[in-house]
C-alpha cells in the first residue's frame, strides 16, 4: 500500500514532535541516521528512508551538531526549495544522542554501514541496528539487519528509492518533492549522471523523473517544460560549492570523515581523517598566504587528535574536472603510512602524480599529488588509506 504524506515539511515537523514526545515519556524510539559528513546523500537518504517506512516510521537524524548546518549551504538550499524548516531537523546534539534510551531504541543506518564511534559508545549492542542501506565497502557488521543492502552505486539514495519503489506516493504534490529531493543526491553524487553512474542510479533516475512529470501534470502544468534536470542540478551544485567565504577550519570540517583503526594485536589505535574540499590545493595555499594553509591543517589535525590527515580536492565539471590529494603523517607511530598508501594507490590505479614539483612535500611524512583517476572519490580512497595505516605499522615493526 502506498504511504501518503502531506508534505516533506509537515512530515519532518511531526517526526520531531513525535520524538520529543517519546523522550518526554521515556519511551524507546526508532531513528535513521546518515554518516558524519552529513552531505546531501546522507541528508536525503535519512529523510526518504524514514518517509517510505511504514508506521511506526523512524525519525531522521543528521550526524552533526546543529551549529554545523551553517556549513552546508546545499542543505539549506534544499530546505528552502521544499519548505522544510531547519528548526524541524534533528541533530546529534538536538536532542543529544545520549538522551535517547538505550533499551528498546532501534537504529537504521544509511550512507554508511558501521555506526560511528560516538554513537556506537552509546549504543554498544550491535542488535540495536535493525536496517542498513549503503553504497560503501562492506565492513561486515550487523549481519542480521533487515534490510541489509550494501551495493556499489553512485548515490545511496538510488538504492533506497529502488528498494521502496512500491511504497512511493501515487498522488499529491509531495510525490514530486520526494522525487526531486532524491534526485538532488543522485545528481550531485554522479555529477549529473556523468561520473560513477551504476545501473542502480539509472533505474532510480528513470523512475523518479517519471514521478516528477506525473506530479507536474497533476498540477495542471506542461511537465516537459516544468522539469529541467540541468537547471535543478546547477542550482544544487552552485549552493554546494558556495564556500569561498568559509574559514579554513570550516572548509576542513564541512565535509569531514574520520576513523579509528586498530593497528596491531595489542589493540593500539590510530586515528585517520579525510576532508573533501571543492577547491584546488593551490587556491587554498594562496588564499591562506605563507604557511597559513599548512598551519591551519596541522591545527585542525591536532584538534581532532589525528595520526594521519588527508585532504581530497575537487574542481571543475565535465572535461575540466580535477582531483588532488594530500596525505600527512602527523605522529611518529604513523610512519610508514604514506609509503604503504603509495603502493596501494599504484595497485588501485589512482594515477598519482607529483603536485607542483613537490612544493607541499616534506620528506616521507607529507606528500601531495594530482590524481589521474577522476572516478576515485573518498569512497574509494578512504579504504586504501585506512589499510595503509595498518600496513604502515607492520613496516615500522619490520624495520626495528
Amino acid at each position: 500500500m502506498s504511504i501518503i504524506r502531506t508534505s516533506l515539511g509537515q512530515f519532518l515537523h511531526s517526526s520531531r514532535q513525535s520524538l520529543l514526545s517519546s523522550l518526554g515519556a521515556s519511551k524507546p524510539v526508532n531513528i535513521v541516521i546518515g554518516n558524519q559528513s552529513a552531505d546531501i546523500d546522507s541528508f536525503a537518504s535519512s529523510i526518504i528512508y524514514a518517509y517510505y517506512s511504514p508506521d511506526p516510521s523512524p525519525v531522521p537524524f543528521l550526524s552533526i551538531p546543529r551549529a554545523d548546518l551553517a556549513l552546508r549551504p546545499e542543505i539549506l538550499h534544499l530546505c528552502s526549495l521544499f519548505s522544510i524548516s531547519p528548526s524541524d531537523l534533528l541533530f546529534t546534539d538536538d536532542p543529544p544522542i545520549a538522551s535517547l534510551p538505550v533499551s528498546g531504541t532501534t537504529l537504521t543506518i544509511v550512507d554508511h554501514n558501521r555506526l560511528e564511534s560516538d554513537i556506537r559508545s552509546h549504543f554498544p549492542d550491535d542488535s540495536t541496528v535493525r536496517a542498513v542501506i549503503d553504497h560503501h565497502d562492506d565492513e561486515g557488521f550487523y549481519l542480521s539487519a533487515s534490510p541489509r543492502i550494501i551495493e556499489k552505486s553512485g548515490s545511496c539514495t538510488s538504492l533506497i528509492a529502488n528498494h521502496f519503489k512500491s511504497s512511493f506516493p501515487t498522488e499529491g504534490p509531495v510525490r514530486g518533492d520526494l522525487a526531486r529531493l532524491t534526485l538532488a543526491a543522485v545528481l550531485i553524487d554522479t555529477t549529473n549522471m556523468t561520473n560513477k553512474v551504476t545501473q542502480h542510479d539509472e533505474r532510480a533516475l528513470k523512475f523518479l523523473e517519471v514521478q516528477i512529470q506525473k506530479s507536474a501534470s497533476e498540477d495542471g502544468g506542461d511537465a516537459p517544460e516544468k522539469w529541467d534536470r540541468k537547471a535543478f542540478f546547477d542550482g544544487v551544485w552552485g549552493a554546494k560549492n558556495n564556500v569561498d567565504k568559509l574559514p579554513l577550519r570550516d572548509l576542513l570540517r564541512k565535509d569531514w570523515k574520520e576513523w579509528v583503526e586498530i593497528v596491531d594485536e595489542t589493540g593500539e589505535e590510530q586515528k585517520v581523517g579525510i576532508a573533501s574540499i571543492p577547491r584546488e590545493l593551490n587556491w587554498l595555499k594562496e588564499r591562506e598566504r605563507g604557511d597559513g594553509f599548512i598551519d591551519g591543517v596541522k591545527a585542525w589535525a591536532e584538534e581532532r587528535e589525528l595520526d594521519v590527515a588527508c585532504i581530497m580536492t575537487t574542481t571543475g565539471r565535465g572535461g575540466e574536472f580535477r582531483r588532488e590529494l594530500l596525505v600527512w603523517e602527523l605522529t611518529n607511530r604513523a610512519n610508514g603510512c604514506i609509503s604503504a598508501f603509495t603502493e596501494k594507490a599504484k595497485e588501485a590505479g589512482l594515477g598519482l602524480g607529483e603536485w607542483q614539483n613537490g612544493s607541499l612535500d616534506v620528506g616521507s611524512e607529507r606528500r601531495a599529488w594530482t590524481q589521474a583517476d577522476l572516478t576515485a572519490s573518498r569512497k574509494q580512497v578512504a579504504p586504501l588509506l585506512r589499510e595503509s595505516v595498518r600496513a604502515g605499522v607492520g613496516k615500522n615493526l619490520s624495520q626495528v
